[in-house]
């Protein structure tokens, strides 16, 4: 579609040729009637219409070219062509188009003279000239093919538009830069968002286990197509352990200490631009080929673990610094909530295991023996109850001290830790009293189970200083549900009913319960 510059530009040329085809008439007219006094006041309007003319051509704002249609040569140009393009009006008229250095390769190519010929209208929304003084003006280029005094020419209008296209790239320009910073604004408001909803999910997490899947979860999404692993020390354990690792290679070692990463050595974060010439960490399976970032993980002097991401290489300078930000940002999330986890972990363990040996305690033998009664019933299962006792534990106590009695009651849990199952229970009852809770166990193969153990316990060569504190034997006691109780309070007191009935029956042996007559 014509812009309004280019129909006012076509109504103005329809206007001239129709004035000029006019005049064209009554010249012939008036040469034949030279001495009639009625042309001759004619022949002063033509010569004052050909003045106007004349003063529209000098002084428009555009550059005008008039052209010979046959030949292309330059029959006349307007100042302002000249200024425009720093020609003199000699240097352009008698020329043919297609010989001047701004029209050589353009417009003016006599493939598209001859084409304007044919046509008689071609248009060029946006053409680059260069000046005789070698500047660049970009133009709009109009040219039509029309009649004077039988003579076809072409009329070309050649409009400046350099600024407005200067304006227009500037425009452009802003509209990219503007585009741009609203695209890091969403993906800053989108990190954001994937920052808050995962501290909302860290802070819900029980276990270190769980805070473990949600870092991965978040760093895949949010550093997309990176490689990167997370390590963790776990409390009095020399070594880093990887227990998660993203991306499609995993470049950590399973394992590594301090020493192997200068992040850790250096109490602050560890970042690689160039693996040819910078100081690299000795904890990846093979040197790194790509930068690196390694942030320690620490809290209040305690060393957590280890957050490292591979650089992908890709992004601007600026992209590389927010990713690093943003790392950082993570890190800050992920040793808080790991250090909460771990706070809450010992805290628990201070409130539900006996220091001594490790096991679980009497409190937490209430609250565990209930539900897992409750799930019993629920899924008709069998549960056994165990009620074991360290035989002659005073005497022993007597004989060899208190920290002999100690280290006897700590070998024994660990006898007993390693022993059971995962589902399965053992709790420090009091004294050198143990409970031990067997869930989908039926009566007949905890019996076995808890033999096997007390022959364990019978066993064990247990040394203090110099003396032996062997043998060791216990007694014990076994109920089932549901066939001796439905409720805690029945089975342990039908364990520690069998319990009694094994110390009275020489001590050493395992006894179920029966129900008196």
């Amino acid at each position: 579609m014509p812009s309004n510059a280019e129909s006012q530009l076509h109504a103005v040329n329809a206007a001239l040729r129709a004035r000029l085809a006019e005049l064209e008439i009554k010249l012939n007219n008036l040469s034949a009637h030279s001495h009639d006094p009625e042309y001759e006041v004619f022949g002063a309007a033509v010569k004052a219409s050909e003045t106007r003319y004349r003063r529209l051509f000098e002084t428009a704002k555009d550059g005008i070219l008039i052209l010979d249609a046959d030949s292309g040569v330059i029959i006349d140009a307007n100042p302002y062509l000249e200024t425009l393009l720093d020609y003199a009006h000699n240097e352009l008229v008698g020329r043919k188009l297609w010989e001047l250095g701004p029209f050589r390769d353009i417009a003016a190519s006599r493939e598209s003279f001859q084409k304007l010929q044919a046509t008689e209208y071609s248009r060029h929304e946006n053409l680059p000239l260069e000046t005789k003084t070698k500047e660049i003006r970009e133009v709009e280029f109009v040219s039509n093919v029309y009649l004077v005094n039988g003579a076809r020419v072409i009329q070309c209008n050649i409009r400046d538009i350099t600024e407005r296209r200067r304006v227009d790239a500037s425009l452009h320009a802003a509209n990219a830069d503007l585009a741009a910073l609203v695209s890091a604004l969403k993906k800053r408001d989108s990190e954001m968002q994937a920052l808050f909803r995962m501290n909302d999910l860290l802070q819900t997490c029980s276990t270190q286990e769980e805070a473990y899947r949600v870092i991965v979860l978040m760093v895949e999404e949010l550093f997309t197509g990176m490689d990167g692993g997370l390590a963790i020390r776990h409390e009095g354990a020399p070594e880093y352990e990887l227990i998660a690792s993203w991306g499609e290679t995993t470049r950590m070692a399973a394992s590594f200490t301090m020493d192997d990463c200068w992040a850790m050595r250096r109490g602050q974060p560890h970042e690689v631009l160039d693996p040819q010439s910078s100081l690299l960490c000795r904890h990846f399976l093979a040197e790194p080929e790509t930068g690196y970032l390694c942030i320690p993980l620490a809290v209040q002097g305690e060393s957590l673990g280890l957050f490292c991401l591979m650089a992908d290489g890709t992004g601007t300078s600026e992209q590389q610094i927010n990713r690093r930000n943003l790392a950082l940002m993570l890190s800050e999330s992920f040793k808080l909530s790991l250090f909460n986890l771990r706070l809450q972990e010992k805290l628990r363990n201070q409130a539900t295991r006996d220091p001594l040996t490790g096991l679980f305690n009497r409190r937490y033998l209430d609250d565990s023996l209930d539900r897992e009664l409750h799930r019993a019933q629920r899924r008709k299962s069998p549960l056994s109850v165990v009620m074991l006792d360290l035989d002659h534990f005073k005497h022993f106590n007597d004989t060899f001290g208190h920290d002999a009695g100690d280290l006897l009651l700590r070998e024994l849990g660990t006898v007993l830790t390693s022993s059971l199952r995962q589902g399965d229970i053992s709790c420090r009852y009091g004294g050198e009293e143990f409970v031990l809770v067997f869930p989908d166990s039926p009566l007949a193969d905890t019996q076995k189970r808890v033999e096997e153990i007390r022959i364990l316990i019978k066993s064990l060569k247990i040394r203090h200083g110099e003396r032996n504190l062997g043998p060791i034997t216990v007694s014990a006691g076994v109920a089932a549900a549901p066939e001796h109780g439905y409720t805690a309070l029945e089975l342990l007191r039908a364990a520690d009913g069998a319990l009694y009935a094994a110390k009275q029956s020489g001590r050493d042996r395992l006894v179920a319960y029966k129900a008196s007559a």
